[in-house]
């Protein structure tokens, strides 16, 4: 059974739910979703906004997922100067900080693990 590599969700369980664990759901399970589109007759991408604490989010996301297909690309093909280029590009891509108040939510996080261990 094909799960999230990110939050562990199977497709049952978001159909049954009726939503997504996270981002990297929807790429996940992409062709199962198209299928589901198509279904209800939606053909058509949606390019909607996103909120604007979300501006960076959606750009960098796609470009660290747009990099990665691109790095598995050049070593599938022996182009490995090119894989190293990549590698080096997503590594800056993944110490960038997503200003979308996520030092909010890891501070968060961080409290609430001192405090189940303090329990």
């Amino acid at each position: 059974m094909k799960v999230c590599s990110v939050c562990g969700n199977s497709f049952n369980q978001i159909t049954k739910e009726k939503l997504f664990g996270c981002p990297e759901c929807f790429y996940t399970f992409e062709d199962e979703i198209k299928e589901i589109f198509k279904s209800y007759k939606i053909t058509q991408i949606y390019s909607g906004s996103l909120p604007k604490r979300l501006k960076g989010y959606k750009s960098n996301l796609v470009s660290r997922v747009d990099t990665q297909l691109k790095l598995q690309e050049a070593i599938k093909n022996e182009e490995y100067e090119k894989a190293a280029l990549y590698r080096d590009y997503l590594n800056v891509l993944n110490s960038q900080k997503i200003e979308s108040g996520e030092d909010d939510l890891t501070e968060k996080s961080n409290e609430s693990k001192k405090e189940q261990q303090d329990v």
